[in-house]
């Protein structure tokens, strides 16, 4: 990890598997001609509750075959009117073009501030994909998961499954539960390069955490 900027390593590498659709049965498709190759021969992306795109991408250590996969979700944001939807990040028309390549990306656990999902309560770790220039405090904290230690784990209210549900009824859940692991807390988010996160961002992460965990 590059300690001065808490950024990964400038040579770590990740192998982009797949770009993916959810497998949640209740998540809402829509036809882009960049999105993702379905059986029907046609394509489509995700969509969140106020309407945004978003898709899954899956990501392996070039070096370990054996070892996990491991997802993040990439969405659009909305630009500064507020009234429009963008891919300031993972645009799909770029992205399915380095399918099967390395980018720059890095698996990143962490000890976090302790959090419950399900009947597995005080977990204290989490995993997560962290791309370049990335702050890797920020990726964590906007996943719900303050590295432990860091700013945003200053006054921190750890979020439960029961105590987050009311927000997830709001939110397209986009993860399946073989996507997450209890040990790990690994979860799909999308991330700004900055420290900052906005309300609106932070509802999406929190909802997109809750009920996507696998049991071990």
């Amino acid at each position: 990890m590059n300690t001065q900027f808490n950024t990964i390593n400038d040579d770590s590498r990740l192998t982009l598997v797949e770009m993916r659709l959810s497998r949640q049965p209740e998540a809402t498709r829509v036809e882009d001609k960049d999105g993702v190759l379905q059986a029907d021969g046609k394509r489509y992306l995700n969509l969140t509750s106020d309407n945004r795109k978003m898709y899954i991408a899956v990501f392996r250590d070039p070096t370990d075959p054996f070892g996990s996969e491991r997802t993040r979700v990439f969405s659009q944001n909305t630009d500064s009117s507020g009234g429009n939807a963008v891919w300031k990040k993972g645009n799909p028309a770029l992205i399915q073009k380095f399918v099967g390549k390395i980018v720059p990306a890095e698996i990143v656990t962490r000890d976090v501030m302790p959090y419950d999902v399900g009947s597995n309560t005080g977990i204290t770790s989490y995993t997560c994909v962290v791309l370049k220039n990335e702050n890797i405090n920020s990726v964590f904290a906007s996943q719900s998961h303050p590295i432990v230690g860091s700013p945003q784990a200053e006054g921190y209210a750890p979020v439960t499954v029961a105590s987050a549900l009311e927000t997830a009824r709001e939110v397209l859940q986009v993860v399946n539960n073989d996507t997450v692991n209890t040990e790990t807390g690994e979860v799909m988010e999308d991330e700004e390069d900055n420290e900052d996160t906005s309300e609106e961002e932070e509802a999406v992460d929190v909802s997109e955490l809750i009920g996507e965990e696998e049991e071990s």
